[in-house]
């Protein structure tokens, strides 16, 4: 018999997991801890075999160990495991459990020491991201089959249940229905294809008293999103909002003001911040008024940072791409957010954006549950043409993971920035 004296309470626990999965193999499917919870390295690399290989058994173990000690341990330590003596296979999931608080108070304790060591609110925001995980780490996963129905029966009957919200561009509605909390999605586009004049616009058609939105701009000034706004309300031109005493007449002033006046009431926040984070985007979701709506708009992903470090830039927009993700599922928010694309379409004879397109990253396209794509064909033919011509413009739908896919057409007016949901 094994003296557990010598184990450390978190040690006891780790090895009692492993060898009762080991001893009594019908428990392995229910072993609920990820590899990165045990304390212990070489126990997490047990578990990972025990998650992945039904038939990885204690001799294996023990082989293990003399082929790769620097992984499993060797034989002295492996041995505690596969000989350890589990008479029962009762309290497994009690067992777990203690492994799971260990790792939650481990992982807390090394959040409060980053903090001490840089604080200030990223940090702050870094330990309300890391406790939110740990809140969420649940072993028992009960079936919810029960509550998810009744929500389900209970919106047959209640129109007032619907979650959707409109983007307000008739044509884009007709394919997509609207956007849902808890979506992350992306809008495509070369420069100067309209991207940030389509998000503004959507901005505007979905701010209700029902609905607030955040709109980040990384790359444009407060005062110059504003104007883009102002121009698609009243109509004016934006070339105008340069020098407005010399180049607007009154009739114009006075639409401007009368804009101002409607801009000012509406639910729509500009953040102009040229170091846009996840925790910036959680920070701002979590200011979100009770009962309402959350839309978050990001001009555009590519200019975003990191909350940490990374080796590459490639990993850090997967890093941040992954976040978005958590913050729209766990905040019941919606983020859209802009994205540049590579000048491969530039090369094809068909100029139209395809998933592949999407910037540095793949992982972009993993994460997003709808991708559209700005598309105006006049850009190549008709490049240097008026702005103060409309434009045609199609909103291709590439990915949208709970409905079909397609084109909306729409109408660019290049010199107010407004977009209208089908060509007239």
């Amino acid at each position: 018999m094994n003296d557990l004296s010598r184990f450390t309470e978190v040690e006891y626990f780790e090895k009692t997991v492993l060898a009762k999965a080991l001893h009594f193999p019908h428990l392995r499917r229910q072993l609920r801890l990820e590899p990165e919870y045990f304390e212990n390295d070489k126990h997490g690399a047990v578990a990972a075999r025990l998650l992945n290989d039904p038939a990885f058994d204690k001799q294996q173990l023990i082989s293990e160990s003399v082929k790769s000690p620097e992984v499993y341990g060797d034989y002295g330590f492996v041995k505690q495991i596969a000989y350890m003596d589990v008479p029962t296979d009762k309290g497994f999931m009690f067992d777990q459990e203690q492994v799971a608080e260990h790792y939650k108070h481990r992982e807390l304790q090394r959040a409060i020491e980053q903090y001490t060591n840089a604080p200030g609110p990223a940090g702050r925001m870094n330990i309300r991201s890391r406790i939110d995980k740990l809140e969420k780490i649940d072993l028992v996963q009960e079936d919810s089959k029960h509550d998810t129905l009744n929500t389900i029966f209970h919106s047959l009957y209640s129109e007032a249940s619907t979650t959707i919200t409109k983007t307000g561009v008739a044509s884009l509605d007709r394919i997509i229905s609207g956007v849902s909390p808890k979506q992350l999605i992306l809008v495509g586009a070369r420069p100067s294809m309209g991207k940030t004049a389509l998000a503004l616009q959507m901005a505007q058609n979905m701010q209700s008293e029902q609905n607030e939105i955040i709109f980040f701009s990384a790359e444009t000034t407060e005062v110059s999103v504003t104007q883009r706004i102002l121009a698609t309300l009243t109509g004016v031109n934006l070339t105008k909002f340069k020098e407005p005493s010399r180049m607007m007449t009154s009739e114009e002033i006075d639409k401007v003001i009368d804009g101002i006046k409607s801009y000012h009431f509406s639910n729509i926040k500009i953040k102009d911040d040229a170091t846009v984070t996840p925790n910036k985007v959680r920070a701002a979701a979590n200011t979100m008024p009770e009962g309402k709506r959350g839309v978050i708009f990001i001009d555009y992903i590519q200019l975003m940072q990191s909350d940490v470090r990374q080796r590459d830039r490639r990993t850090e927009l997967e890093e941040i791409s992954r976040e978005l993700k958590i913050i729209a599922k766990d905040m019941d928010v919606t983020i859209i957010a802009l994205s540049q694309l590579s000048r491969a379409n530039d090369a094809r004879q068909d100029k139209r954006p395809v998933l592949s397109d999407l910037r540095e990253t793949g992982q972009l396209e993993q994460d997003a549950d709808m991708v559209f794509f700005c598309h105006r064909e006049d850009y190549y033919v008709r490049n240097g043409a008026s702005p103060s011509e409309d434009s045609r413009m199609e909103i291709i739908v590439a990915k949208n993971k709970d409905g079909p896919t397609g084109t909306a057409h729409a109408t660019f007016q290049r010199h107010n920035q407004r977009i209208y949901g089908s060509c007239r």
